[in-house]
């Protein structure tokens, strides 16, 4: 079998530089191991740090891949398109447009994925619980708005960008407890992200999860972490250090009574968005005992120190293999040619993610 051509597309600035909206590039480290992965699986690699749709559409042209790997958020030269929700989608379109086959989920739903207010009605739609929520579209609406947050929502809200991921403008302010702090924070966030659409959702003050889903057709659901409960807001500061508290980390079985309903929950989002080879979704408990939906990620952080990397390792999945089977489902899902220490690798894995799931729901 000849060598597949795999366009490997990221965003990446040096390590120092990776604050706010840079926040979600992936780091060296990160860009090294994908990239030997890939080519320990006699993968040509055509890397591409990602600065604007010309230069995608030239790459596709000069290398002519036979898929492409994309953990890119959006492009450096258009820095707000890394978490204002347009990256992900405009990076896809010109893909299409090419017809190259690539990772993750479709232009549809990485548009739901990376706006939060459509994924809330998406997920709503298919009686999958979610918040009370409202959404600030226009600066010079925000004052009238605040009442309408007031009696659709109530006090305590959580607010936050509806656009992408990183985090970007949250911390612990984000819990607004009253008028004033609502007002406060919002001139925090339109400061940061401008005129950008701003959520306002429920508080919900319980303990926070974390799940992936992986796969395609009938997809296996990986381990269910519970972060500690001191993980109240989880920040951009928060998330660069939380690997460090991995031993506080405790893993849920879908056993049990929370378990199940996460497992369940997250087949169900990963259906209802339309999901493609790999998401992951946070949900947090509310004052009602209830576990409520509160993220879904198109395209989470596949950093050895990431939490897939983490739910991969309780499923005795170590990290390259993981990342061997995200690239087998890919190219399963367009019948493309798959070699045969990749295919010997991805049953492996398969293997170790149906005995997880055999054991847990035995």
């Amino acid at each position: 079998m000849t060598t597949q051509r795999i366009l490997f597309v990221y965003n990446w600035v040096p390590d120092e530089e990776r604050t706010e909206a840079f926040r979600e590039c992936a780091s060296t480290k990160t860009i090294h191991q994908l990239t030997e992965i890939f080519q320990s699986y006699q993968m040509e690699v055509i890397p591409l740090n990602l600065f604007n749709k010309e230069q995608l559409t030239e790459a596709i042209g000069n290398s002519r891949p036979d898929v492409a790997f994309v953990i890119a958020e959006g492009f450096l030269g258009e820095p707000e398109s890394l978490y204002d929700g347009s990256g992900a989608l405009s990076i896809r379109e010109v893909l299409e447009t090419h017809e190259v086959p690539y990772s993750h989920s479709n232009v549809e739903t990485m548009e739901a994925c990376r706006n939060k207010d459509i994924t809330y009605e998406k997920l709503g739609q298919k009686d999958i619980s979610i918040p009370r929520f409202f959404v600030f579209n226009e600066r010079q609406a925000d004052v009238e708005n605040i009442e309408r947050v007031e009696y659709v929502v109530g006090f305590p809200v959580f607010l936050k960008p509806c656009g992408g991921g990183c985090s970007i403008g949250i911390d612990e302010k984000s819990i607004v407890r009253n008028r004033s702090e609502l007002v406060y924070k919002l001139e925090q966030l339109r400061n940061l992200i401008g005129d950008q659409p701003i959520l306002a959702e429920t508080y919900l003050p319980g303990r926070e999860y974390t799940v992936g889903v992986i796969g395609n057709g009938v997809p296996h659901v990986l381990p269910i972490i519970a972060f500690p409960e001191a993980f109240n807001v989880r920040s951009q500061e928060v998330k660069k250090v939380e690997h460090q508290s991995r031993s506080e980390f405790e893993i849920i079985s879908t056993t049990s009574s929370v378990g199940a309903k996460i497992k369940d929950t997250a087949m169900q989002v990963f259906q209802a968005l339309g999901g493609r080879d790999l998401i992951r979704l946070d949900l947090r408990e509310g004052e009602d005992g209830k576990v409520y939906v509160i993220d879904v990620n198109g395209t989470p952080s596949l950093s050895i120190t990431g939490s897939l990397s983490f739910m991969a390792e309780n499923s005795h999945v170590v990290y390259h293999e993981f990342i061997a089977y995200f690239l087998y489902v890919t190219l399963v899902r367009y019948s493309l040619p798959i070699n045969d220490q990749l295919n010997e690798t991805a049953m492996k894995v398969n293997s170790y993610l149906q005995g997880i799931f055999e054991n847990q729901t035995a």
